[in-house]
């Protein structure tokens, strides 16, 4: 018998999520896809932040006795922030990054910076919320890390990444984010 998850407003949501990352080939993959081992992009410090804005216009008479509300452009970012990253991790989030890797050496080189050196690749990002009481979510973009990255090495405090991913539309609607919800008990 099935157990109903997320089906009625009724949903606490507490904790954060795993990152998966998939280059982009100009389908957006399944959460079921994209969230498996092979694809997470590192391990989770301080949660995600995910931002949908847009801007408005008001349209009206001139004597204020009708009026409309439009939209007038949208936007979606996710901010993250990463522990335990390598740099292969950083190539996924910094487009002018190139890696090599001297095996005899043990030597892994990742090279950052130079326009001429930007790939041009987009990613699929999805974030995994587990939640075994009410269900798991996930959220869906395909987009690129446009803040950059800082480091900062302290000798109290773990040193993380915070990458913020800028969403490019996933369809020909326009769609910038793709949220999913477990509705029912995964019975196998």
């Amino acid at each position: 018998m099935s157990t109903t998850k997320r089906k009625e407003e009724k949903p606490i949501t507490i904790g954060s999520c795993t990152a998966y990352i998939a280059e982009y080939t100009g389908a957006v993959p399944d959460h079921k896809t994209l969230c498996v081992a092979g694809n997470r992009l590192a391990y989770s410090k301080g949660g995600a932040t995910i931002t949908y804005s847009k801007e408005t216009q008001e349209v009206q008479d001139d004597l204020g006795l009708i009026r409309k509300t439009i939209t007038t452009s949208d936007s979606a970012k996710v901010k993250l922030g990463l522990l335990g990253w390598v740099g292969t991790t950083l190539k996924k989030l910094e487009s002018t990054a190139r890696v090599s890797e001297d095996a005899e050496g043990g030597i892994r080189t990742t090279k950052i910076g130079g326009v001429g050196n930007d790939d041009g690749k987009t990613y699929a990002l999805c974030l995994h919320h587990e939640d075994k009481a009410d269900g798991d979510c996930w959220w869906t973009i395909v987009g690129k890390n446009t803040a950059g990255f800082e480091f900062v090495y302290a000798p109290d405090s773990e040193t993380k990444i915070e990458p913020e991913f800028t969403a490019e539309s996933l369809d020909d609607d326009g769609t910038l984010i793709i949220f999913e919800e477990q509705i029912k008990e995964n019975l196998g």
